[in-house]
């Protein structure tokens, strides 16, 4: 088996270290009232760190506002940087719904280093994440989704999106197990496959699993179950239910398989994930249709455990 196309070779892996004021970056409930953390970056970009910064606001847009203009401004301690470069400017935010909140930044934004770029997505989604009713942040430029390297539009992040790690080292990349599920040559089974992908921090598990489903499979015996041109155009999880949202390729492409083996490639495969235990896929937007007439999309989907193989499957190198 061939290991991920997408490896993001200049991204690292975040391992959280000691805040600027002396306070544990992990220790969450030793912030008082109306107080946040700042997140910064050290001089070499391979490490967050934090300040704890004092807010009297309470409406979610202007708070968000407010911390990130905290962001922009030189950190106390001499040892870090603002992750957002001076030319980057964010021109608005907006707040949607699910706790879902956007960041407009200026085309600057695109000029960043990869590394840094990574760096500054974490610490505003870290920051953000922190203000009472947002959950996820998607990132703007101008009025065009944030797009990563192999130009799919990334997803909307939440805290949990970045590897925390409590060591001292960093690293380029991680790796991470998958269970995946592609079909037989008749296109009527799932076969359970076992996947070590090396990938950076900057994507969530559930995005992962994705992108693999859609990177198709070339292990003998097992096949593609989505069309590759497809694309997902966003991804999130809230209270167990992953919520997928594809574009029209996803319907418009479909392989020549049975009509559940696609989505239940998807619901199966993503519900091995611990957080998971429900599916809702959506097309450009609309959730109230059936694939292909036959399997409705309307409500989330639980996992179907008759149409995998009963097979063991080796762990692919």
């Amino acid at each position: 088996m061939k290991r991920s196309r997408y490896l993001f070779l200049l991204l690292a892996v975040f391992s959280w270290g000691l805040l600027g004021c002396g306070r544990s970056g992990t220790d969450q409930e030793e912030l008082g009232e109306g107080e946040y953390y700042l997140y910064y970056t050290n001089q070499t970009f391979t490490k967050l760190r934090t300040e704890v910064y004092r807010s009297g606001g309470d409406d979610p847009v202007s708070l968000a506002e407010e911390l990130l203009d905290g962001m922009r401004e030189a950190p106390k301690n001499m040892e870090l940087l603002s992750v957002i470069p001076e030319e980057v400017r964010v021109t608005r935010t907006q707040l949607g719904d699910g706790g879902q909140l956007f960041v407009y930044f200026n085309a600057a934004y695109t000029a960043m280093e990869p590394i840094r770029e990574i760096m500054c997505r974490a610490a505003v989604v870290k920051t953000l994440t922190q203000i009472e009713g947002v959950d996820y942040v998607g990132f703007y430029i101008n009025d065009q989704p944030l797009m990563d390297a192999v130009n799919n539009s990334i997803n909307l992040m939440s805290a949990s999106s970045f590897v925390e790690s409590s060591g001292n080292n960093t690293a380029e990349l991680q790796q991470v197990d998958l269970t995946l599920y592609f079909t037989d040559e008749t296109g009527t089974k799932l076969l359970k496959t076992n996947r070590s992908v090396v990938c950076s921090t900057g994507i969530s598990m559930e995005s992962l699993v994705v992108e693999q489903l859609l990177s198709g499979c070339d292990e003998a015996g097992r096949y593609a179950t989505l069309p590759k041109e497809a694309k997902a155009l966003s991804v999130a999880t809230r209270k167990g239910v992953c919520y997928i949202n594809f574009d029209s390729a996803f319907t418009d492409g479909a392989l020549n398989v049975s009509d559940y083996v696609p989505i239940y490639s998807i619901v199966n495969s993503l519900t091995e994930l611990p957080n998971v235990s429900r599916v809702q896929i959506a097309v450009e937007g609309v959730g109230n249709i059936k694939f292909r007439d036959s399997i409705a999309l309307e409500q989330p989907l639980e996992r179907r455990t008759e149409y995998i193989e009963n097979e063991d499957t080796p762990v692919a190198d």
